[in-house]
């Protein structure tokens, strides 16, 4: 029984320990959660601050999403912290990328309006601009600078949060992931949600992960039924969402998006929760709960045990464009787990023979079923394996296994 926990143990280690790590500590011994970058755009004219944060156990053979925040001095600290909590099970680990602002109005809004809500607002109408910077310029810099996966995601709230959605209706392939929290669709006339029905006609949004959130921005006075009714300027801000909402539902079977109305927050305190449901949902391909059925094996069938992992490494293997497969190692130890651990030879050989499946052209795939094979005295099959080990590399381990069973 001790060596049973001791096996469970290691396996669960394994996979939990890099992703609860604390965040690093220099030095001086302070905590460090990102970095200050910057690079010049010669589509803006301007040099762009942005703040880096990598993965704690962060390594340069391994790829990482990224994570694009508007607003970084607000929203930044949020993300980093939900990131040390939603890794490694419920989100991948990914570099998140914090973009500072320089005139907020110019980049967020993709129409020029002078003159909106008793401010001046002359420069606004460089969204297109924006998403220019972050295609041609942003995107550039951290692909070159870090292992990045062909995976990215977008968050923004407020006037950030339209032009997530602006990028989301009229730039589709900028982002995989777009995730707006209450939205300022009021903008304009609600310019946005009046050519939404057009630019979901025209695009391939099917693959596309949308999450929005609205706050409650109207009180307790009035319901979302009569605001619908009301033509007032402080439930603009809703009204206009519950017009996108309508247009999102109309184009479901076309969409892949959750929308979600927090009736208990307002415009502020919604960026918490919105950001933690959000991240969720659109990431909610990554979460692989049927991996712990070799904890209670017994219950299930050797197929039911091993079958999930082919199907859930294909979904992985899909969103993140490039084939994505279980470690090696954790395949390998919950096979001999259910030998020595369970004394249940025949789903251990399912997860060994799933390792060779997954991993072919390992030499030590076929040494592992040599040696899963001999611990049951099937010394023909044993042979085999050993042979097909050698005949990849040369596996010494191999060669001696054959020597002594010569």
């Amino acid at each position: 029984m001790r060596k049973l926990k001791i096996i469970i143990t290691t396996i669960i280690l394994c996979l939990c320990f890099k992703g609860i790590a604390q965040f690093d500590q220099n030095s001086e011994m302070q905590i460090v959660i990102g970095e200050v970058d910057s690079l010049y755009s010669n589509i803006l004219k301007e040099q762009r601050k942005i703040w880096i944060h990598l993965p704690e156990d962060f390594d340069n053979s391994e790829k990482y999403p990224v994570i694009y925040i508007l607003d970084a001095s607000q929203l930044f600290y949020v993300v980093t912290g939900m990131q040390k909590q939603l890794i490694p099970f419920k989100t991948p680990k990914s570099i998140i990328v914090g973009i500072t602002n320089t005139d907020r109005t110019r980049d967020f809004t993709h129409t020029n309006v002078p003159f909106q809500r008793g401010h001046k607002s002359e420069t606004s109408g460089g969204a297109s601009n924006f998403i220019k910077f972050i295609d041609k310029e942003l995107k550039p810099f951290i692909n070159n600078k870090y292992p990045t996966e062909n995976n990215n995601t977008i968050i923004g709230h407020s006037t950030g949060g339209l032009f997530v959605l602006y990028s989301y209706l009229y730039h589709e392939n900028s982002f995989d992931n777009y995730l707006a929290i209450d939205p300022s669709l009021w903008w304009d006339k609600e310019n946005l949600v009046k050519a939404t029905q057009d630019q979901i006609s025209k695009g391939n949004k099917k693959e596309k992960s949308l999450y929005i959130a609205v706050a409650n921005s109207i009180g307790k006075e009035m319901d979302t039924v009569k605001v619908r009714k009301d033509k007032t300027v402080p439930t603009e801000q809703i009204r206009a969402n519950l017009k996108f909402h309508d247009v999102l539902v109309k184009n479901s079977e076309m969409l892949n998006f959750t929308w979600e109305y927090f009736n208990d927050e307002d415009h502020g305190s919604v960026v918490v929760p919105a950001q933690y449901n959000g991240l969720r949902s659109v990431f909610s391909w990554f979460p692989f709960p049927e991996m712990w059925r070799f904890n209670t094996p017994k219950a299930y069938t050797a197929k039911e045990l091993t079958e999930p992992f082919y199907s859930h490494y294909k979904k992985l293997s899909t969103r993140l464009k490039r084939e994505v497969k279980p470690e090696w190692q954790m395949l390998n130890d919950i096979g001999f787990f259910m030998l020595d651990g369970h004394n249940l030879p025949k789903k251990s050989l399912a997860y060994l023979e799933m390792n060779a499946n997954f991993y072919p052209n390992e030499s030590k795939s076929f040494v592992a079923l040599g040696n899963y094979f001999l611990s049951q005295k099937n010394k023909s099959e044993a042979v085999t394996n050993y042979k097909k080990a050698v005949k990849i590399d040369g596996n010494q381990d191999a060669q001696a296994k054959l020597k002594e069973l010569d």
